[in-house]
């Protein structure tokens, strides 16, 4: 039960993952299931509005738990609900916020996490409930200035059994009378790919001559001939229970390093196999950055990623160095200097503009809008017409009733007082 807490505390960066999409095509081979139900996007009163976004432009899951884990089910959406007015305010009280998953109502088939809850996590949940007591709808809790459902347990199968990284997180907001006064969409993504198959397939370069029948069963043997472990007698293994994880709040055991530590470090290591980012990360078909951002986005088939994290190398010697992994991570000022220094360590943490979250104007990390796909669009062409980040250009109607004075970043990180 240590773990259990510790798991539910934590900021749940959940990014690695264990296996394939089979789409052919990347982002354009999947359904955008979100068009199948526009009239959900309608606002419903004039004078609130409300802005969710997902904590880190995507969440991972291992597609298989019954040899091993790397992270479970565990999804993140965020949301602020503001009153429009002159000034703004935003409402941290007397409403009720819920979320669903568009066309994802149950986790029944769509993975094996739940037979192997209890030897990986200690604990034994209701199928379809995650590790913070969330399931796939609910009510959204107040958390400071925002409203936030954590743990929520999405997997990248939608209800017609299709793989679908990018849901749709469905957002309402009820007032203290039980009427719905303001609703958006926000996507809510999770993957499955990362291509362990690549080197640990058997008789790879990863493992040779190792051949277990599967590319988990490969990796448990190669670990315990490599490091003198007994991982194959122990199965099912959370491999955060040794190594320390920030994005799952485990401690791990003393002397062993880091998961982020361990996998950049030993894949840095293996010269002209050194793996690309999206080897590991989501990945060829999924895409996790698909910002069409100027400057951010990937070019060609390069993800662009070493422009904000470096390299497999130097993320490791910056762990080396003192940084924590998921903790301390790019700033925006390293590249845009530091008139866009955020008040927080992190741009998922950061407010500006009276108390307004920046991931709330500027979308996720990783999909900064404008977006490629088209589904992270559909916000703020609801709220103001165009893909931009929300407000730009002087769409300052979104939240106001009138034209304000002033640059809508003169404020930097506001504590808000003049909009509450």
């Amino acid at each position: 039960m240590r773990l259990i807490k510790r798991v539910v505390l934590a900021s749940s960066a959940l990014v690695l993952l264990f296996a394939a999409i089979t789409a052919p095509d990347g982002i354009n081979s999947f359904i955008d299931t979100a068009d199948a139900a526009p009239e959900r996007m309608r606002p419903n009163a004039p004078n609130y509005i409300v802005i969710a976004w997902n904590d880190l432009g995507m969440h991972c899951i291992s597609p298989r738990f019954k040899q091993m884990a790397i992270l479970p089910p565990f999804n993140n959406l965020e949301a602020q609900v503001i009153k429009r007015g002159s000034p703004p305010r935003i409402v941290t009280s007397g409403v009720t916020v819920r979320y669903s998953i568009n066309n994802n109502t149950t986790v029944a088939g769509k993975t094996d996490f739940w037979d192997y809850d209890v030897p990986l996590f200690g604990v034994d949940l209701p199928l379809g409930i995650g590790l913070t007591g969330n399931g796939l709808s609910g009510t959204m809790t107040m958390v400071g200035d925002r409203y936030e459902a954590r743990g929520i347990p999405t997997v990248p199968i939608d209800d017609q059994g299709q793989p679908y990284p990018y849901q749709g997180g469905i957002v309402e907001v009820f007032d203290d009378t039980g009427r719905l006064v303001a609703k958006t969409m926000a996507t809510i993504p999770v993957s499955d790919e990362l291509h362990c198959d690549y080197c640990h397939d058997a008789g790879g370069v990863g493992a040779p001559g190792i051949n277990t029948g599967t590319v988990e069963g490969n990796i448990l043997a190669l670990h315990d001939l490599r490091d003198g472990t007994n991982l194959m007698q122990n199965q099912p293994v959370l491999c955060a229970s040794c190594h320390s994880d920030n994005a799952l709040g485990t401690p791990g055991e003393p002397g062993v390093p880091s998961m982020s530590l361990a996998m950049h470090e030993r894949h840095a290591q293996l010269g002209t196999n050194v793996p690309s980012c999206y080897d590991c990360h989501p990945g060829a078909q999924t895409k996790c950055l698909r910002t069409n951002l100027e400057g951010m986005r990937a070019n060609g088939s390069n993800p662009n990623c070493e422009r904000c994290h470096g390299t497999l190398a130097n993320v490791a010697a910056t762990i080396r160095d003192g940084r924590q992994p998921w903790l301390d991570e790019p700033t925006c000022a390293q590249c845009h200097g530091g008139s866009f220094t955020t008040n927080q360590p992190l741009y998922k943490d950061s407010t500006g503009h009276h108390g307004v979250y920046c991931a709330a104007c500027h979308n996720s990390p990783h999909a900064w809008y404008p977006s490629k796909l088209g589904i992270d669009n559909k916000q703020p062409i609801k709220l103001q017409g165009s893909a931009e980040s929300i407000g730009a250009d002087g769409k300052c109607s979104v939240c106001h009733i009138g034209q304000p004075d002033g640059d809508i970043h003169d404020e930097g990180g506001g504590d808000g007082d003049d909009d509450r």
